[in-house]
């Protein structure tokens, strides 16, 4: 297979959200396996609806995952004149025709072929035919263009994921492929555009099967074959309905704004409507080698958020510290904490590293390394639990013997080894009031590592003060 050319055309109504992205993915990782070409087009001929906004939050989601495109973005808005150009050569050939039925005149014929049990559609009344009178053209009335669909037979494709799928021409009206002003309507831009960019395959979600037929008629008429098709089947989000915007989906860029990894999203939204075998957790590069049609879902996928975390976690673990560090700085200033805490504190990267297993999202890493670089404020309760009075000579000791200890892991470990075995404590005794001392939570990862990482004299003045209230 040769000069595959694949596309992603988002149409910018609103945020872009996974079940979204993913139209984008599946495109861009075929265009890759085979060497092709990926293109950007924006389809924002719904002029009241698109906003620019929606286009800058499509380009940042692309972005963020690195999906990046070959060719465009293209916007069927500033290819107006292309359109009407193919519009005029198929009035000029007979493939279009002006329908002068009104939208009064086409609701009342549908409300007739409702009440005569009959599927609701155009009647063909303006449509020329041999032998055929056609009314005369009422006066001051500007038409409609109209595609002169076949009459007989069926339109056909082999579905990359659906398989087979055949539908009459009987089933078909004669599609408007041009509102009175001229404007082009949505399947006509959407075929001169597929044909223009010489798209071979067409990934999309299969809300637009419905389109295809007509678009696949199109094309013939002009002459064209149809791209491959593969509809994927919809996302549903964890309550088994359609993901959207209205059932509380979130951004592809609001997943950045939460501390995900792009990486992390890239593999699960992979995974949702494709497989590789049973393997979960994969590469970016992995995922383009493996990538084909064949193994597209059939059936439609669920979100599960538990997932997501469990592999944001898995990534955040084999992540660059010194990475992590530069992705976690903002979250840390929305907690309070400038760059002067942090340079005059543990170096972030080294605290990161001790603290990141425990993380599923970079907000959380932040939330769990915020302790480092604030004074610590125990709560009171905890004080009075922890640190008593049968206690603090103890830690007096202990922050004698910190202040002058090889500042290790293994020499602080020794200093409170030898302080248990001095006053007869078990360690949670005295390694619970140091840590409410030291960074004001019981809740640390090993305390002689949280102690080599906030340096001796931050360690020792805590212990003696806290000791000495």
């Amino acid at each position: 297979m040769s000069n595959v050319r694949t596309r992603f055309a988002p149409s910018p109504t609103g945020f872009i959200h996974l079940g979204n992205i993913r139209s984008a993915l599946y495109p861009w990782a075929f265009a890759r396996k085979m060497n092709g070409t990926f293109v950007l087009r924006i389809e924002d001929t719904d002029v009241e609806r698109s906003t620019e906004a929606s286009v800058d939050a499509i380009l940042e989601g692309m972005a963020w995952l690195e999906l990046d495109f070959d060719e465009g973005p293209f916007y069927q808005m500033q290819r107006m004149d292309r359109y009407r150009e193919v519009v005029a050569q198929m009035l000029a050939q007979g493939l279009a025709y002006p329908c002068y039925m009104s939208t009064e005149e086409l609701d009342a014929l549908r409300d007739r072929q409702r009440e005569a049990g009959e599927k609701p559609r155009y009647d063909g009344t303006w449509r020329p035919e041999p032998g055929k009178t056609l009314p005369v053209p009422p006066a001051g009335v500007t038409p409609v263009v109209r595609f002169r669909n076949p009459l007989t037979g069926v339109v056909a494709w082999d579905d990359a994921v659906k398989g087979r799928v055949e539908i009459s021409n009987e089933e078909l009206d004669d599609l408007v492929i041009a509102r009175p002003d001229g404007t082009p309507t949505y399947n006509f831009c959407v075929v001169v555009d597929d044909l223009d960019m010489r798209i071979t395959h067409v990934i999309r979600g299969d809300d637009h099967v419905n389109n295809t037929p007509r678009q696949i008629n199109i094309l013939r008429a002009l002459g064209a074959e149809p791209p491959v098709y593969a509809h994927l089947p919809t996302v549903l989000n964890e309550a088994g309905e359609k993901m959207s915007k209205r059932h509380g989906a979130m951004s592809v860029t609001g997943y950045c704004d939460a501390g995900y990894l792009p990486e992390a999203v890239l593999n699960y939204l992979a995974r949702l409507g494709w497989s590789h075998g049973d393997a979960e957790i994969f590469s970016r590069e992995q995922f383009i080698e493996w990538f084909d049609l064949d193994h597209l879902g059939k059936s439609p996928a669920q979100y599960d958020h538990n997932k997501l975390n469990w592999l944001n976690n898995h990534y955040i673990k084999e992540a660059d510290n010194a990475r992590l560090a530069e992705l976690t700085k903002p979250f840390l200033a929305e907690l309070g904490i400038d760059a002067a805490s942090l340079a005059n504190g543990a170096p972030l990267a080294d605290v990161i590293a001790l603290m990141k297993d425990r993380a599923t999202t970079i907000k959380e890493i932040a939330e769990n390394v915020a302790m480092f670089y604030r004074l610590p404020s125990p709560d009171a309760s905890a004080l009075e639990q922890h640190v008593t009075e049968a206690v603090r000579p103890a830690l007096t000791s202990l922050a004698a013997a910190l202040a002058t200890a090889e500042w290790s892991k293994t020499g602080i470990a020794a200093a409170m080894k030898a302080t248990l075995a001095d006053y007869k404590l078990k360690m949670p005794q005295l390694a619970m009031p140091v840590r409410l001392l030291v960074v004001g939570t019981t809740h640390t990862p090993s305390i002689d590592a949280v102690l080599a990482l906030l340096g001796r004299d931050v360690v020792v003045g805590r212990l003696e003060r806290g000791a000495s209230v």
